[in-house]
C-alpha cells in the first residue's frame, strides 16, 4: 500500500520528457530520491516509529508546535491530497481515450467522476478490502512495464539521454519545467501515517515499508522511461498518457493496450489508497474539536468515516473538470509547505522530546546532521513555489492569488472550526482553552 500510494507505475511523468528534455528528465528522476524522497521518508519513518498515532503528520506538528500549527499541517495536506487525487481521476480518463479515441469532454468527466465514486465505495467497505485491491492492482501494473523494459532494451537504437536538454532551453529552465511533476511523482510518503492505529506494529512496519518504497519507486520511473526512449527517439511527442503509444511502438498494439489497461489500474489504485489516508484526517481533526462533529461519524459495520468519504467524493468530482497539469502544479505548491512542517516537527521533537514517545527507528544523525539532510528539500520547496508563481511571461498574478487563497484558508478555517474546549487526545496532552 505504501508503494501504491506513491507510485503504481511510471504513469504521469511523460510530459517531463518533452518539456525538459530526455536527459534532464531522467537525471531529475534519478537525483530527487536522494535530495527529496529519502529525507522525507526518513523523517516520516522516525516520527511514525516514535509517535504511531492516528492522524500522523497532523499529530506530529501539534506535538511539536501546538494546536494551530498542527491544524495548518493537517489542513494544507488535506487540500494538497484533493489536488493529487483529482489528478489520478483525470489521468484515468486520459488513458481511457486509448480505447475510446472519440471520447467527448462530458464522457471524459463522467469517467473521472465515476472512478472517484467507485473508490469512495470501496473505501466505505473498509481498509482490508482497500489493501487487498491495492496489492492485486500493483502486480497487474508491473507486467506491461516489465514487457516494455525488456523489449525496449532488445531494440536499443538511440541514446535515451539525447538531447539532454530540450532545444531552446537553458539547463536551469529545463529542470524547473519538470520539477513540479517530479515532486508530485515522489510525494506521498506521509499519507498512510494518518492510519497508524489501523496498522499492526506501526513502529516497525512504517520504517520498513518506507525503506523499500524509495528505491522501488525510483526504479519504476527511470528504467522503463530509458528503455522506451532507447528503442524509439520520439521524445518530442511525449505527453499525457504517452506510455500507451510508447508501448505500442515497441511491442505492438497488444502491449499498447496492456499498458493502457495498466494506466487505468494504476490511477485507480493510487486514488483508492490515497482516499484511504485522506478520509481519516478530518475524523481526527473532528475528534480534537477542530472540524465539525459530523466528520466523526463512522459506519457501524466497516468503521469507515462516512461523512469524510462523501464530502471528499463531492470535492473530487468538482475538481475532475480541471486538466492534469494544473492539478499536479497546485499539489506540489501546497504539499511542499506541509513537508516543511514535517521537517520542522522532527527537529523540534528531537530538541524537546514529547512524553509517551515509543522506542523505534531513529535517524542516525544529530541535530546538525538533520539540518544538512533536509536542506536540499527546503531549497527544492523554494524552487517549486517560485515555479508555481512564475507565469509564462513573468510573475503569474492568478497563481499568486490562488496561493494566497489556499494558504490563507488555513488560519480562516481554523478560527471558524475551533472550539473553546477539546477532548483529550490519545497519546497527546489534553488541550486547554483555545490558543
Amino acid at each position: 500500500m505504501t508503494y501504491a500510494v506513491i507510485c503504481s507505475g511510471a504513469y504521469g511523468l511523460e510530459s517531463m520528457v518533452s518539456s525538459s528534455g530526455p536527459g534532464m528528465a531522467i537525471l531529475t528522476l534519478a537525483v530527487l530520491p536522494f535530495i527529496w524522497a529519502a529525507p522525507l521518508s526518513l523523517a516520516c519513518s522516525e516520527l511514525s516509529a516514535r509517535f504511531p498515532v492516528e492522524g500522523g503528520y497532523y499529530r506530529w506538528a501539534r506535538l511539536a508546535f501546538g494546536e494551530f500549527v498542527g491544524y495548518l499541517a493537517g489542513w494544507l495536506t488535506w487540500l494538497a491530497i484533493f489536488a493529487t487525487n483529482a489528478s489520478f481521476a483525470v489521468l484515468f480518463a486520459d488513458y481511457l481515450r486509448h480505447f475510446v479515441p472519440g471520447m467527448s469532454w462530458p464522457g471524459h468527466f463522467a469517467a473521472a467522476a465515476g472512478l472517484v465514486w467507485f473508490t469512495v465505495y470501496l473505501n466505505y467497505r473498509g481498509i482490508r478490502l482497500v489493501g487487498g485491491a491495492a496489492v492485486t492492482l500493483t502486480v497487474l501494473i508491473f507486467l506491461p512495464f516489465l514487457a516494455l523494459t525488456a523489449m525496449g532494451v532488445l531494440q536499443w537504437k538511440f541514446d535515451p539521454f539525447s538531447p539532454f536538454v530540450a532545444p531552446g532551453k537553458a539547463a536551469g529552465a529545463a529542470f524547473l519545467e519538470g520539477l513540479g511533476i517530479a515532486i508530485w511523482l515522489y510525494s506521498g510518503f506521509e499519507k498512510l501515517t494518518v492510519n497508524a492505529e489501523e496498522v499492526e506494529n506501526p513502529s516497525r512496519s512504517f520504517p520498513l515499508a518506507l525503506a523499500w518504497a524509495v528505491p522501488l519507486v525510483a526504479l519504476s520511473y527511470i528504467i522503463p522511461t530509458a528503455a522506451a526512449l532507447a528503442a524509439h527517439n520520439d521524445w518530442a511527442d511525449w505527453g499525457v498518457a504517452h506510455f500507451s503509444d510508447a508501448a505500442a511502438a515497441v511491442g505492438g498494439p497488444v502491449l499498447g493496450a496492456a499498458m493502457t489497461a495498466g494506466g487505468l489500474a494504476s490511477n485507480a489504485c493510487l486514488l483508492l489508497v490515497t482516499v484511504l489516508g485522506q478520509s481519516r484526517l478530518p475524523v481526527v481533526l473532528a475528534e480534537d474539536g477542530l472540524f465539525p462533529d459530523v466528520f466523526r461519524r463512522r459506519d457501524r459495520r466497516f468503521g469507515s468515516p462516512v461523512t469524510s468519504l462523501l464530502v471528499g467524493g463531492g470535492v473530487l468530482t468538482a475538481l475532475c473538470f480541471v486538466p492534469f497539469a494544473p492539478l499536479a502544479g497546485l499539489f506540489s505548491m501546497v504539499q511542499v509547505m506541509s513537508y516543511m512542517l514535517i521537517y520542522a516537527s522532527l527537529l523540534r521533537l528531537r530538541a524537546r522530546p514529547a512524553a509517551g514517545a515509543a522506542a523505534g527507528f531513529r535517524i542516525p544523525l544529530g541535530r546538525a546532521g538533520l539540518v544538512l539532510m533536509t536542506a536540499p528539500s527546503v531549497a527544492l520547496a523554494v524552487l517549486v513555489i517560485f515555479q508555481s508563481l512564475r507565469g509564462s511571461e513573468g510573475f503569474g498574478w492568478k497563481a499568486a492569488g490562488l496561493a494566497v487563497a489556499v494558504f490563507g484558508s488555513g488560519p480562516v478555517s481554523y478560527l471558524f472550526f475551533r472550539k473553546r474546549t477539546r477532548p483529550a487526545v490519545a497519546g497527546l496532552p489534553a488541550a486547554g482553552p483555545a490558543e
